[in-house]
C-alpha cells in the first residue's frame, strides 16, 4: 500500500462528508442541465484482452490501463520493462524516471524522492501533457495498484492528452485547479490547501468536485469495503464523472467512439490499425487522424461481424493495397479459388473483404497479414528462419534414420524379408509419422501456411511434365537396394506411396511453412512467381536426398562413383517445382500426388532395365 501523509485528519473528517453531499446536490443540479450525464459519451470501458481485464477509452484505443490490487515490480524490473509501459503512484517502487528511448516511464512521488517538494502523480502527468507529451506513436499499458483520486486523475489525463494538448487554456484552467489542488493535498496533507494560493471561491469550488469524486472513496473506506471493489470498474465511472464536470455536451458533437481491434507496425513511423466503429470509413477519416495523426498508414474498419473495408490513410506510402490483397487472400478461409468474386480486392486505395461470404479472418490475423505483405524481405531473418527449419527436419530425418538402423539390427536375419521388416519402410514410416504428428500441434495447423487442406484451382496441373523431368534426373529417392523379400505389392506400397508421402509431408508441408512465415508465396489465383520458401525447402530437400543416395552407396568415399552433382541438381529442381506446385494447390496433397507419379515412373524404368 502507498506511504501517503495523513490526508484527512479527524478534525476535518465531518467536513469531508458534509462537502460531498453539497457536491451531491451539485450534480443532481447538473443532470437538469442540458450537458446532462445522458447527453455525454460513455467513452471508457472494460474489455477483456486474451487472460486480463483492462480499461480503455475510445478515444485513445492504443492506451490500455490495468489496476491490479497490491501490485509492484521492483525498480529494476521497472526499468526493464517491455516498451511502451507507463507505472503510477507506487505500481514501482523506486525512483520516478522518464526513459524516452525504451519508452518506460515511472510517475510517483514515494520512493527514491524528497516527497516534500516532489509533485504528485496527476502533476507530473500534467506537466509531461503541456509539454508536448504525444503517445499515438505506439501501444501504451498503465499499470496501477489502487484507484485513488491522485491515480484515477492520472489515468483521466493520460487518457484526455490530445484533448488538453489542444484546448486554449483558458477553457480547462479549472481543470489545472483541480489537479494542483488534488496534488497539493495527495502530497502534503489536507491542511496544505492553502499554499496553492487559490482566490476562495476558485478554491471552494474546486474542493467541492474533489469532495464529490472522492465520496464513494470515502464511503467505501468508512464500511471496510475499499479492499473488494473492482478496481477498472470503479476507475471508469469517475472517469465519466470527471468527463461532465470537465467538457460540454458540444465537445462531442463530432465524437465518434472508435475501437482498436489489433494494430501493427510497417515501418519505424507507419502503422496499420483494424478498429472497429459505427461510422463509414469517410466519415471517420478526420477521427483517426485525431486519434493516430500521421502515423496511420493503412486501416481495416469492421463493419460488422466478417465485413471489412480497408483504407490506405496515407497517399504517399510506398505500398498499395494490392499487396494486402494477396495475403489477405492467401490465408482467408472463405476465399475459394473457383469464386473469382468472392475475394479480397479493390483499388489501390480502398477495398474490403469477400462480398458474397465475408471474411473467416480475426482482426489480429488481419493486422499480421498487412504487416507481411507491406514490411520488406530480411535477409538476415530469412536466413535465421532457414537455419531453424534446417534444424527441425535434420530432427526429422536424423529419427528416421535412428529407426532404419533400428530395422536393420532387428531383422538382419529374417530372409526373406516383408514389407514391415524392411529398413526402408522403418525409415519413411518414421518420418511420416513424426512429420504428421509435429503438423497435428495447434501451432501448425493454418492449412493456408502448412497446406494442410484439399487442392485447390487446377493451373499447377501445368507443372507436372517439369516435376517428372526433375525427378528422373534424381529427384526421386527409390531405395530399390531394400526391395529384396518384397512383392511387387509391398514394392509399390514402400517406393510409390509411403516415401512420396513421408518426404512431401516434411518438405512440402513442414518446411515450406516454416519459411512461409513474414515471406510471400504463391496461391491458386496469384499471379506466378518464385518464392523464398520454395527455393528454401527446395535447398533443403536437395540437401536431404544426396545424404539419402549416398547411403545408398555404402562407401562414403565410392560417393563420385555411384552418383554425381546432377542428382542435387536434379533433386534442387523436384524441389522448385514441387514447392511451387503446392503453393498454387495450397496443399501438401498435390506435391505428393505428382511425387507418386513421378515415383512410378522411375520405378517402371528402373525395372525395365533391371
Amino acid at each position: 500500500m502507498k506511504n501517503h501523509p495523513k490526508r484527512h485528519p479527524e478534525s476535518n473528517g465531518e467536513q469531508r462528508f458534509v462537502m460531498s453531499e453539497q457536491a451531491d446536490r451539485v450534480e443532481k443540479r447538473r443532470k437538469k442541465e442540458p450537458q446532462a450525464a445522458g447527453e455525454t459519451p460513455l467513452r471508457y470501458a472494460v474489455k477483456a484482452v486474451e487472460d486480463d481485464r483492462l480499461l480503455t477509452c475510445l478515444e485513445t484505443p492504443n492506451l490500455t490501463v490495468a489496476i491490479k490490487a497490491g501490485f509492484t515490480v521492483s525498480a529494476s524490473a521497472a526499468r526493464k520493462s517491455s516498451q511502451g509501459t507507463i507505472y503510477l503512484d507506487g505500481a514501482a517502487q523506486g525512483e520516478p524516471f522518464l526513459d524516452n528511448e525504451k519508452k518506460v516511464y515511472n510517475f510517483d512521488h514515494h520512493e527514491g524522492c524528497v516527497r516534500a517538494f516532489t509533485l504528485a502523480t496527476c502533476e507530473q502527468i500534467l506537466v509531461m501533457i503541456l509539454k508536448g507529451w504525444d503517445l499515438r506513436d505506439r501501444e501504451w499499458k498503465i499499470f496501477a495498484n489502487e484507484p485513488d483520486l491522485d491515480t484515477v486523475l492520472a489515468i483521466w489525463l493520460i487518457f484526455n492528452h490530445l484533448n488538453i494538448s489542444r484546448k486554449d487554456p483558458l477553457h480547462i484552467r479549472f481543470l489545472y485547479a483541480l489537479v494542483r489542488l488534488e496534488g497539493t493535498i495527495d502530497a502534503q496533507g489536507l491542511e496544505f490547501r492553502e499554499f496553492t494560493a487559490f482566490p476562495a471561491e476558485l478554491l471552494r469550488r474546486a474542493q467541492l468536485v474533489i469532495d464529490y469524486l472522492r465520496k464513494d472513496e470515502v464511503q467505501l473506506k468508512k464500511d471496510g469495503l475499499w479492499e473488494e471493489i473492482d478496481g477498472l470498474e470503479y476507475t471508469a465511472s469517475i472517469l465519466h464523472k470527471i468527463d461532465r464536470i470537465v467538457y460540454k455536451t458540444r465537445d462531442f458533437n463530432d465524437f465518434k467512439g472508435v475501437s482498436e481491434l489489433a494494430r501493427v507496425d510497417i515501418s519505424e513511423d507507419k502503422i496499420v490499425a483494424v478498429v472497429e466503429a459505427e461510422s463509414g470509413i469517410y466519415e471517420m477519416e478526420p477521427q483517426l487522424q485525431h486519434l493516430y495523426g500521421n502515423r496511420l498508414g493503412m486501416v481495416a474498419l469492421r463493419k460488422s461481424e466478417n465485413v471489412y473495408t480497408i483504407r490506405r490513410m496515407d497517399p504517399f506510402m510506398p505500398w498499395t493495397l494490392e499487396a494486402a490483397y494477396e495475403r489477405l487472400n492467401l490465408i482467408d478461409p472463405a476465399v475459394r479459388c473457383a469464386k473469382a468474386t468472392n475475394r479480397w480486392g479493390g483499388s489501390a486505395d480502398i477495398g474490403g473483404s469477400p462480398r458474397g461470404t465475408g471474411t473467416q479472418l480475426t482482426p489480429q490475423a488481419i493486422a499480421r497479414a498487412f504487416r507481411d505483405a507491406l514490411q520488406k524481405p530480411n535477409i538476415k531473418g530469412q536466413a535465421a528462419g532457414l537455419a531453424k527449419t534446417a534444424l527441425i527436419t535434420a530432427a526429422v530425418v536424423s529419427f528416421g534414420e535412428i529407426c532404419r538402423l533400428i530395422w536393420l539390427l532387428a531383422f538382419a536375419d529374417n530372409s526373406p524379408q516383408g514389407l514391415l521388416q524392411n529398413p526402408g519402410f522403418g525409415y519413411a514410416a518414421a518420418i511420416f509419422i513424426l512429420t504428421g504428428f509435429i503438423l497435428a500441434l495447434p501451432k501448425f495447423r493454418k492449412s493456408w501456411r502448412f497446406g494442410s487442406g484439399l487442392p485447390r484451382g487446377k493451373d499447377w496441373w501445368w507443372l507436372l511434365p517439369a516435376v517428372l523431368i526433375c525427378g528422373y534426373g534424381g529427384g526421386v529417392w527409390m531405395p530399390l537396394y531394400y526391395q529384396k523379400g518384397m512383392n511387387l505389392f509391398e514394392q509399390s506400397v514402400l517406393f510409390i506411396l509411403l516415401v512420396p508421402l513421408s518426404l512431401e509431408f516434411l518438405f512440402r508441408g513442414l518446411a515450406l511453412g516454416l519459411l512461409t512465415e513474414n515471406a510471400p508465396i504463391q496461391y491458386c489465383e496469384s499471379r506466378w512467381f518464385l518464392s523464398w520458401p520454395t527455393v528454401g525447402s527446395a535447398f533443403l530437400y536437395a540437401g536431404a536426398i544426396g545424404y539419402l543416395k549416398l547411403m545408398m552407396t555404402g562407401s562414403p568415399s565410392a560417393v563420385f562413383t555411384h552418383w554425381t552433382f546432377g542428382n542435387i541438381f536434379g533433386a534442387f529442381g523436384f524441389g522448385i517445382a514441387a514447392g511451387m506446385v503446392r503453393e498454387r494447390a495450397q496443399s501438401v496433397l498435390a506435391p505428393a500426388l505428382f511425387h507418386a507419379i513421378a515415383a512410378l515412373v522411375v520405378f517402371l524404368t528402373t525395372a525395365a532395365w533391371l
